[in-house]
C-alpha cells in the first residue's frame, strides 16, 4: 500500500542516522545530529554538572532516551499502581534524571556561531556547558536551543550535561520522561538564517497557478553591518529548479532583517493525503558571492475552505474529515500505529493538546491532515504558539 513507502523511509532514515558519529572531524555542517555517546543516571546526583565530575559508573545511552519506558528495578514492567500519576501519566514514574555527554570540536570552528537545539525534554530541564548554567526550559513538548559560542572550547574537551524533573503529576496521560527527542549541533556563519526562520504561506491556490509567499529572518551577529544577498530557489521532486529569486539587504551588526519575497507556479501540483506532492524552497545567503549559509524546507500546495453546504473543500473538492487524536504515546508505539489508521481509512490526525515532534510531522505532512492545537498550559501559551507557529507554518498538512 501507499503507507508502506513511510515505513520503508523511516526504516531507511534510522539507519542512515545511526551511522552517524559526531568527532572533531566530522563537524562540518549547519544540522549535527548530537544523539550519540551520552551517559545516564537516574535519581540524584549532587555536583554532576561540574565538568570534573566523576561519570564513569553512569549508563551508557544514545538518544532518544525515555527512562519511564525501562522496567523499574526489581520488576520486569515500568508499571506501578503506585505511580503519583496514576492513569493521568499511564501509571508510569518519573523522578529526576541527568545526561552528560562530552565531546571535541575542530579548532577550525573559529568564527562560526554555535547552537544546542533540544527538540523535545519532559520536563524541567536545566542546562549546562562546561560548568556554566546555561538556562532552564519548564515545557516538555517544544523545542528549544542555546547559542554557545562563547561557552564552547575549541582547544579541548566540553561537558554537556542535563537535568530533567518529572514531577509525575503534570499530565492527562502518558507523557514520558527524559531526553525524549533529537539534539542537534549547529554550526553556522555570524550571518545566518534563523532556526525556523523560513516561513512559507501560499494564500493563492488553484489548478492553473500558485502565489508563494516566502519570508526569511536572518540575523547578522557579527561586529559590523554586511551586504549579504538571498537567493531562494524553488524545486520540484525531481530536484528541478522552477523559479527563483534574487533579494539584497545590508544587515546591521547584531541586528535581524526579515526579507520577503514572491512566487508564481504555473500549473502546480497540489498536496492531498493521497497525493502528497510537496516542493523544496533552497534558501542561500551570499556575502561577495561566496555562500555562507543554506537551509532547505520542503512545503505543499493547497487550498482550504470551508462552507456551511458543502462542508470543507481541500483543492476545491468536498472531502469528508476522518480523524483522529495521536497523543504522545505514539512515541513508543511507533510508525506502526500511524499505518494502522492509515488503513483503516483516516486522512486527519490531531496530535493532541501539545506540539509534536518533527519526526511526526515529517510523516504526517506525507499521508495526513493535522489538526493543530498549540497546548492546554495558558501561562506559557503566548511563548509556546510563537514557537509552533514558526515550526508549522511551512506545513501544508496543517490548518488550525
Amino acid at each position: 500500500m501507499k503507507f508502506r513507502s513511510i515505513r520503508i523511509y523511516l526504516t531507511f532514515l534510522l539507519a542512515i542516522l545511526s551511522l552517524i558519529q559526531v568527532t572533531a572531524q566530522s563537524l562540518t555542517s549547519r544540522e549535527n545530529l548530537f544523539d550519540f555517546g551520552w551517559r545516564f543516571h537516574a535519581g540524584g546526583a549532587q555536583g554532576a554538572e561540574n565538568p570534573a565530575f566523576d561519570d564513569s559508573q553512569w549508563r551508557n545511552i544514545d538518544l532518544p532516551h525515555d527512562w519511564s519506558l525501562e522496567d523499574l528495578p526489581g520488576t520486569n514492567s515500568p508499571f506501578s499502581i503506585n505511580a503519583i500519576s496514576q492513569v493521568n501519566g499511564g501509571f508510569t514514574t518519573g523522578g529526576t534524571g541527568w545526561y552528560r555527554k562530552k565531546f571535541t570540536l575542530s579548532e577550525n570552528l573559529q568564527g562560526k556561531t554555535i547552537k544546542i537545539l533540544f527538540e523535545g525534554v519532559y520536563m524541567n530541564s536545566e542546562v549546562w556547558l562546561n560548568g556554566s548554567h546555561l538556562g532552564t526550559y519548564p515545557y516538555g513538548y517544544s523545542s528549544f536551543w542555546f547559542d554557545v559560542t562563547d561557552n564552547i572550547d575549541l582547544t579541548g574537551e566540553n561537558v554537556l550535561c542535563v537535568k530533567v524533573r518529572n514531577e509525575g503529576e503534570n499530565s492527562r496521560w502518558y507523557s514520558g520522561s527524559g531526553i525524549y527527542r533529537h539534539v542537534w549541533l549547529q554550526i553556522v556563519s555570524p550571518v545566518h538564517i534563523d532556526t525556523w526562520g523560513v516561513f512559507i504561506t501560499t494564500p493563492q491556490v488553484s489548478e492553473n497557478e500558485a502565489l508563494v509567499k516566502i519570508n526569511t529572518t536572518i540575523i547578522n551577529g557579527s561586529s559590523v553591518a554586511r551586504k549579504i544577498k538571498l537567493v531562494t530557489r524553488i524545486l520540484d521532486a525531481n530536484s528541478r529548479e522552477i523559479t527563483k529569486a534574487e533579494s539584497t539587504e545590508t544587515i546591521e551588526t547584531g541586528k535581524t532583517d526579515v526579507l520577503n519575497q514572491e512566487f508564481k507556479l504555473n500549473r502546480p501540483l497540489l498536496w492531498s493525503p493521497d497525493s502528497p506532492q510537496l516542493y523544496r524552497a533552497v534558501s542561500e545567503i551570499y556575502e561577495n558571492e561566496t555562500l555562507v549559509d543554506q537551509t532547505n524546507t520542503k512545503f505543499g500546495l493547497r487550498s482550504i475552505s470551508v462552507y456551511a453546504v458543502n462542508g470543507f473543500l481541500l483543492n476545491g473538492k468536498a472531502m469528508k474529515l476522518k480523524g483522529g487524536c495521536v497523543h504522545h504515546d505514539n512515541g513508543p508505539l511507533g510508525s506502526r500505529h500511524l499505518t494502522g489508521l492509515k488503513n483503516e481509512g483516516l486522512n486527519c490526525l490531531r496530535p493532541a493538546a501539545l506540539m509534536p515532534s518533527d519526526a511526526l510531522t515529517i510523516l504526517l505532512l506525507l499521508h495526513f491532515l493535522m489538526r493543530a492545537i498549540a497546548l492546554e498550559c495558558l501561562s506559557l501559551m503566548k511563548h509556546l504558539i510563537c514557537g509552533m507557529n514558526r515550526k508549522s507554518q511551512r506545513l501544508s498538512s496543517v490548518f488550525r
